[in-house]
């Protein structure tokens, strides 16, 4: 019994998980299937040895009874290693899934916080010197303004650290970022947007809809006496978020190797579909004086 557990447990504890790890499972199966043969032999050990000593038995009745025996132990050390193995193979498997699953979110946070990085840095430039200007000008509105920014640079600093918020938030969030584009183009652009939350307790990945606002204030049309307009739809219901933007649009030569379809949109597509899975769907159009996002996430999976 000490013969079979002392196999079994090399099996399944030294063999396989090296085997796995190298990805090497047809060597692996010649192994056990000597393993097998060998702990067949060491149950049937003790029969052996009976048989062998046994007065009155002919020869080729002691060979006979020996493969007899040999041949009914081999069901038992199939059972035994392969109940062995496959509790390991479990376990192994487990610990893949594990170190995937960690990697993957590892993967996603860095997402996070690539596309962090990128939005901060512009958007804070142009802010702060718009700030500079307002002090000179009219100082109660730089105050707003600087209220705003100082509640955008809070909840990209300390609230999206987390792999979800609440999407109250996060639309919060994107409030303030057009209230304060809208108040630094003024007259060049008309924005308009519309705002529905059904469910206040739903969550969502952090800044997973902003690329796509700065985006459209980034690449709206702003020809000369010509005004731009930007249209925004955001409508939650049971769950289900309807996010929809859309932008008047120009290809200028300048913004042909840029456009809408830069490396933080392309991150935000990664997103989702780490994020999401099959559980979002993401339209874009881009017509000759228009560009459109439409993009629907399950918030119940």
């Amino acid at each position: 019994m000490a013969s079979s557990i002392i196999v079994s447990q090399w099996l399944s504890d030294r063999v396989l998980p090296r085997a796995i790890k190298a990805q090497q499972m047809k060597p692996f199966v010649l192994k056990a299937v000597l393993f097998v043969v060998i702990l067949a032999i060491l149950i049937g050990s003790i029969d052996f040895y009976f048989i062998l000593t046994k007065e009155g038995i002919a020869n080729h009745e002691r060979t006979e009874l020996i493969l007899t025996h040999f041949y009914q132990a081999i069901p038992s050390s199939l059972l035994i290693n392969g109940t062995a193995c496959g509790i390991r193979f479990y376990q192994e498997h487990a610990d893949i899934q594990r170190i995937h699953s960690q990697l993957q979110q590892n993967f996603l946070e860095s997402q996070v916080k690539f596309l962090q990085d990128q939005v901060n840095p512009h958007f804070m430039f142009n802010v702060l010197n718009h700030i500079h200007i307002l002090m000179k000008k009219n100082v109660e509105m730089a105050d707003y303004l600087l209220l705003k920014f100082s509640d955008i640079l809070r909840y990209q600093l300390y609230e999206c650290n987390q792999p979800l918020v609440l999407l109250t938030r996060e639309l919060q969030y994107l409030q303030d970022f057009i209230a304060i584009e809208k108040m630094r183009w003024g007259n060049e652009l008309d924005v308009s947007c519309s705002w529905n939350q059904s469910s206040k307790d739903l969550y969502i990945a952090p800044l997973m809809l902003i690329c796509f606002v700065e985006n459209a204030f980034k690449h709206v049309n702003r020809l000369p006496n010509q005004k731009g307009s930007i249209e925004l739809s955001c409508v939650e219901e049971e769950g289900k978020l309807q996010f929809n933007i859309s932008n008047s649009y120009q290809d200028y030569p300048q913004l042909a190797s840029t456009g809408h379809s830069g490396i933080g949109l392309e991150n935000v597509k990664k997103r989702l579909e780490l994020q999401y899975e099959n559980n979002y769907s993401l339209t874009i159009h881009k017509l000759d004086n228009s560009f459109t996002i439409q993009l629907t996430i399950d918030l119940n999976s």
